[in-house]
């Protein structure tokens, strides 16, 4: 038997009535849980094991390698989610980054706190939507090994330069002066004021409860979004489906200029 409080990133049914779904843990990772009879009209585990739903888990021991949902409790089922397409879209998102990135039987609270707190933000429709997701994905970039070297440019190791590059391949900046030729590589690097590195130093350095919590201009918010997404795609080198739609809903497919 194991009790355990998650929440679900993915639906599949099985059979006529019964519903496998992945659940994200803080102790376990990812887990796959058979659900019987999730389909039926008189189903006690609906609210509970819908999309996006928190609750906790009471499961069965493993039969045939699967775990077999015993109760459920729900927690929260941020019913706020489905006042909009594209925060669907974006929660859907989040969710196959994290279905992709993290392991079966992985210790990941702080991942799981990502995921929370993103989901609360996108129900109560508290900040914008692109905003999120690039904290979302630089978080996330850190949380799985892939933090970018925000402190110093590469070189001179300046702290503040006024004008800078950031490698995305190598996960470092350069000052103006320092950054390399131009060559054919060159198209992972983008330029963007202290601001901007600024603002990605706060959400990979920062607790976890400030990290949504920070203003910038427009021009510095626009090479943000562009960098987070450009940086969390490059290094687990995977591209979404939910990702490609919610840019549909939101006219967000902005090229990015390096």
């Amino acid at each position: 038997m194991l009790t355990v409080k998650g929440v679900v990133l993915m639906q599949r049914p099985c059979g006529e009535q019964d519903r496998f779904i992945d659940i994200l843990t803080a102790e376990c990772g990812m887990l796959e849980v058979l659900v019987k009879g999730a389909d039926k009209l008189n189903s006690k585990t609906g609210s509970a094991t819908q999309l996006f739903a928190y609750s906790e888990f009471c499961l069965g021991d493993r039969k045939k390698g699967v775990r077999i949902l015993n109760s459920v409790t729900p927690i929260s089922v941020f019913y706020g989610l489905r006042r909009s397409v594209s925060a669907v879209a974006l929660a859907s998102y989040f969710s196959q980054c994290l279905q992709y990135a993290v392991m079966p039987r992985s210790d990941v609270p702080e991942i799981l706190r990502l995921m929370l707190n993103c989901l609360y933000f996108l129900s109560e429709e508290k900040m914008e939507q692109a905003h999120l997701k690039a904290i979302f994905e630089l978080r996330l970039a850190s949380l799985i090994g892939f933090m970018p070297n925000v402190l110093m440019c590469k070189r001179c190791y300046t702290y503040l330069p006024e004008e800078l590059s950031f490698c995305v391949e190598n996960g470092c900046f350069y000052c103006k002066e320092c950054r390399p030729e131009s060559t054919p590589e060159m198209q992972t690097w983008i330029d963007m004021p202290i601001g901007t590195l600024s603002a990605i130093r706060f959400i990979v350095l920062s607790d976890l409860e400030r990290i949504f919590f920070f203003r910038l201009g427009e021009e510095e918010k626009v090479l943000l979004y562009q960098f987070a997404e450009m940086f969390l795609q490059y290094h687990i080198d995977r591209r979404f489906p939910a990702l490609d739609y919610y840019k549909t809903l939101t006219d967000q497919n902005i090229p990015i200029e390096c």
